[in-house]
């Protein structure tokens, strides 16, 4: 499949060539455009979610796309919901783990399934849920602003919102910041520390301040 990256990191758009037969699959709603020898399948679930898995993953969508060229071939632009960056990788039978919300599309063979990740708030009962990918093919995920790739060896602690993706040679727990106090008061919330060696990534916001921000300028 070839690719190409336009308007990034900050507005990236992704732009595939699908060969005769190629498929891509790819979450609801990502397509931006296709050429029209481009035909398009909805799978309710596709193995990705099941319906109980939309009620615990933050609101994943039950629906995935597939899209499958013509004997022609055919052109298709995706980008992700948020402004930010796409980062792509070309899959060879490992496994890396995505935060939930970060998968964009990938190769039709990719097999996505979700995991539970642990606590991530006391606060408002949310929890850290990932995405287990594996198999052999081309994956992009997304980020909310700059994807950040980071080699660890050794130990690394990440904000649980920061958290883009990471190989599953890490290892990984779920803890406070420090304190109680500074778990309440700091606006840290909790952390992973992650254990190992291995490639991270993370990103260089979170929608949860964007909001946070707007929310303060909205009339009472």
């Amino acid at each position: 499949m070839e690719h190409a990256f336009t308007h990034n990191p900050s507005y990236t758009l992704l732009r595939c060539k699908l060969a005769a037969g190629e498929k891509l699959k790819a979450e609801a709603g990502a397509m931006v455009y296709m050429s029209p020898d481009i035909s398009i399948e909805t799978v309710f679930g596709s193995g990705i979610l099941s319906a109980v898995a939309r009620k615990f993953l933050g609101g994943e969508s039950l629906f995935v796309n597939i899209f499958t060229a013509s004997q022609s071939g055919g052109e298709i632009g995706i980008a992700p919901e948020h402004v930010g960056d796409v980062q792509h990788m070309k899959m060879a039978g490992q496994t890396i783990m995505l935060q939930s919300g970060s998968f964009l599309c990938s190769s039709s063979e990719i097999s996505v399934k979700p995991k539970f990740g642990g606590l991530r708030s006391f606060f408002g009962g949310e929890v850290l849920f990932l995405l287990e990918v594996s198999g052999t093919g081309d994956l992009f995920f997304s980020s909310y602003g700059s994807i950040i790739p980071i080699n660890v060896s050794g130990s690394y602690v990440v904000d649980t919102g920061h958290i883009v993706a990471f190989e599953n040679s890490l290892s990984y727990k779920v803890k406070k910041v420090g304190g109680w106090k500074s778990t309440f008061f700091s606006g840290e919330g909790l952390v992973c520390e992650f254990s190992g060696t291995g490639k991270l990534w993370i990103q260089s916001r979170v929608p949860d301040g964007f909001i946070s921000w707007v929310t303060k300028l909205l009339p009472r």
